[in-house]
C-alpha cells in the first residue's frame, strides 16, 4: 500500500475550526454554519467574483496593483469534494473519533520522521486483527500465505493482504489496504514473530 506524500489539509483547517486534544464538544450547528461559510468563501463563482472585483479606492497605487499581488498572501483553496468530506467526517460522530485519533497520532509522530505521519485517513475504516482473516497458501508455489475477508460490497476476498505486504510494515504493525471491489478501507494489525521478517 503506498501512501499520500503529498502534503494535505486536515479537515478541521478545511473548515476553519479549532482541533484540540482532547477534543472540545462541536455542535451540529457549528459544523453546519463553519460548512456553509468554507463553500461560499471556495466557490469556484464566488471566488472569481471577488479577485476580479476592481477595488473601490483612488489611489492608483493600489488601483492598478495587479489580482495576484492582492491574492498572494490568500488562504489555501479547499474544492467543494474536500470541504464536504470534511462535513460528513466531523459530523458523524463515529467517524470524527477514528479522524481525532489518527489526526493526534500524525501529530505526535510528525517530528519523528515516522513513516506513519503520511498516513491518510480513510472514510469506512476498519480495524482489525491479522488473526481474524482467513489465511491460505497463496498458489503460487512459493509457499507464501496470503490472508483475506469478504466485503460487505460481497467481494468474498475484497480485502487480501500477503506475506510480503506484511514484511514491508512490519516495523509499523499494521497495513492499511483497501476493497478490491469498492472504496472501504481495512487497518490490519499484526506483530512479527522472531523469526519471521
Amino acid at each position: 500500500m503506498t501512501r499520500s506524500q503529498t502534503p494535505r489539509h486536515d479537515y478541521y483547517e478545511i473548515l476553519n475550526l479549532p482541533f484540540t486534544s482532547p477534543p472540545t464538544a462541536l455542535s451540529k450547528q457549528q459544523l453546519k454554519v463553519a460548512y456553509h461559510k468554507a463553500l461560499l468563501k471556495h466557490h469556484p463563482d464566488k471566488a472569481t467574483s471577488i479577485a476580479t472585483t476592481p477595488a473601490p479606492t483612488h489611489d492608483t497605487k493600489t488601483a492598478q496593483r495587479p489580482s495576484s499581488d492582492r491574492n498572494a498572501d490568500a488562504s489555501p483553496t479547499f474544492t467543494i469534494d474536500e470541504i464536504t468530506a470534511a462535513y460528513r467526517t466531523l459530523s458523524d460522530p463515529g467517524l470524527r473519533a477514528e479522524y481525532d485519533r489518527v489526526l493526534r497520532l500524525e501529530r505526535v509522530t510528525a517530528g519523528k520522521g515516522e513513516k506513519s505521519a503520511g498516513a491518510a485517513f480513510h472514510t469506512g475504516l476498519e480495524v482489525v486483527d491479522l488473526e481474524d482473516l482467513v489465511c491460505e497458501e497463496t498458489g503460487d508455489g512459493e509457499g507464501l500465505l496470503c490472508w483475506y475477508r469478504g466485503c460487505r460490497c460481497g467481494d468474498e476476498r475484497g480485502f487480501m493482504v500477503t506475506e510480503l505486504d506484511l514484511e514491508k510494515e512490519a516495523e509499523h504493525g499494521e497495513v492499511v489496504i483497501g476493497c478490491r471491489g469498492c472504496s472501504l478501507w481495512m487497518k490490519i494489525l499484526f506483530a512479527m514473530e522472531e523469526g519471521d521478517g
